[in-house]
């Protein structure tokens, strides 16, 4: 069954200012923010309707990608900058090699039914000690099956999550984890916890687990020079 990716799917955030998207996703971006350098360039993938792009492209040029034009529409309508650019591109898709400072992809490599191909795609576009920041629903904590969310292909436990972050050619910097949701005495997913409950924990694994991890001075090898082209 192909994935709805209309705005109003109710998978998406669909507020029109930044205040207004939930706690859980501005805390991520946040998180976010405030790792990255100022006055660099890079990619927001699976950006949504574009709020966390509008935030990182306060001090940096920021392009935002997603396989929604109703998405990128709405991005454009509520969350442009000068310093900031939206495309429509449904993964599987490639992105230039060692061209950007930076990117971020929260909660996304978990809609995609080839997870560590995305991964390779984004580490791929990374200059020598760019900075990659992923997050992703932790399977010890939010088991797939408990979610009742068919948006998601699988869920990654911690130590998947964190051998990603070690991966072609990316070094491990660290990384917070989330909870976001209450647990139902059945094991289920229940409602949203109180905004304050939602603060990111170093070094501490929640139901989402958020990382900064960096890629090595030695560039990566492109797929044309892995494949001899």
């Amino acid at each position: 069954m192909p994935h709805d990716l209309s705005l109003n799917s109710g998978e998406r955030q669909t507020a029109t200012n930044y205040s207004a998207i939930r706690a859980d996703h501005r805390l991520r971006y946040e998180w976010a923010d405030r790792r990255i350098p100022r006055a660099t360039f890079g990619v927001d993938a699976f950006c949504g309707n574009g709020y966390g792009t509008w935030l990182l492209s306060q001090s940096r040029f920021v392009i935002g990608i997603d396989g929604s034009q109703e998405a990128i529409s709405a991005a454009n309508n509520s969350f442009k900058r000068e310093s900031n650019f939206y495309s429509a591109s449904y993964f599987p898709f490639e992105l230039p090699a060692e061209s950007l400072d930076f990117v971020v992809a929260l909660e996304s490599i978990e809609h995609v039914p080839n997870g560590s191909a995305f991964f390779e795609v984004l580490c791929r576009s990374l200059k020598p000690q760019g900075t990659l920041i992923f997050s992703t629903p932790c399977e010890d904590f939010l088991p797939h099956h408990s979610t009742g969310n068919h948006f998601h292909f699988r869920h990654y436990t911690l130590g998947e999550t964190l051998d990603l972050a070690n991966s072609n050619g990316m070094e491990l910097m660290h990384f917070a984890g989330q909870n976001t949701y209450t647990i139902t005495p059945e094991g289920m997913q229940g409602g949203l916890l109180e905004d304050e409950q939602m603060i990111l924990r170093e070094s501490e694994p929640g139901q989402f687990i958020i990382v900064f991890c960096r890629k090595s001075k030695i560039a990566y090898p492109s797929t044309a020079a892995k494949f001899g082209e």
